[in-house]
């Protein structure tokens, strides 16, 4: 099992280079990344909203901004601004950057609505194929066309899970930036150790920046990672608790 799991992700890596050669350019700033990686871990609930404002302002200075000035209008408004131009922008950027989260908030419950929506479809279509009496015998759908009742199906699947995607939203999103942030930290715990202990942990491979990864240091990777998630789950979800 354990080398099933540590072959499988030796093929990710393998596939996907980059991802590790954007580690390593960071790997002399380990010091920085691997305290912030953690404190990302252990704070991970408001860290999350912090990231999507931090998204959104970015994302506002380099996409948003410059597509709105292909527009006479924005361009004339920015020119009567004068001086005040670039407290303008900031202050619109700081707006993106506090709309972010809801914004993505609602596109996740629009796309588990669709979800929900196909899944509905595809339960009244097996259930129509293998099942059709079943419509004869529940009397709230036997004065409904059959036309509809696929709709029916749709609509309370989309419904169901777009209402428990928005209620457990902060949930998946603080999961999900635990699992991120542990991957990360687990990587520049191991670098850490190679550089600072001179710790031979398999070949070296990471403090080489060598792509391919040995063995042992991918399962100290997995095994050290696998603690921060703990870690960081047990932190943050019996804290809400209290």
């Amino acid at each position: 099992m354990e080398e099933t799991i540590v072959s499988t992700i030796t093929n990710i890596i393998k596939e996907n280079p980059e991802t590790l050669k954007v580690l390593y350019s960071f790997a002399d700033s380990w010091y920085i990344i691997l305290p912030v990686s953690i404190i990302t871990v252990l704070f991970s609930k408001l860290i999350s909203k912090i990231i999507f404002f931090i998204l959104g302002f970015i994302s506002s200075y380099v996409f948003i901004i410059p597509y709105l000035f292909q527009f006479e209008f924005i361009q004339t408004l920015l020119k009567e601004a004068g001086n005040y131009e670039p407290i303008a922008l900031l202050v619109f950027s700081i707006i993106i950057g506090i709309l972010t989260y809801s914004i993505f908030k609602s596109s996740v419950q629009v796309g588990g609505f669709i979800l929900g929506g196909i899944v509905g479809f595809e339960v009244s279509t097996i259930i129509f194929k293998f099942y059709p009496e079943i419509f004869e015998k529940i009397e709230f759908l036997k004065n409904i066309n059959q036309a509809y009742i696929p709709w029916i199906f749709i609509i309370f699947f989309g419904l169901i899970i777009s209402i428990l995607i928005a209620k457990n939203f902060d949930n998946v999103v603080s999961i999900l930036t635990i699992f991120i942030a542990s991957t990360i930290s687990s990587f520049f715990t191991v670098y850490a150790l190679e550089n600072s202990l001179s710790l031979k942990i398999g070949e070296n491979t990471i403090l080489k920046q060598n792509i391919n990864i040995s063995t042992i240091e991918l399962i100290t990777i997995l095994v050290i990672s696998s603690i921060y998630i703990i870690i960081g789950i047990m932190f943050n979800f019996k804290k809400s608790k209290k």
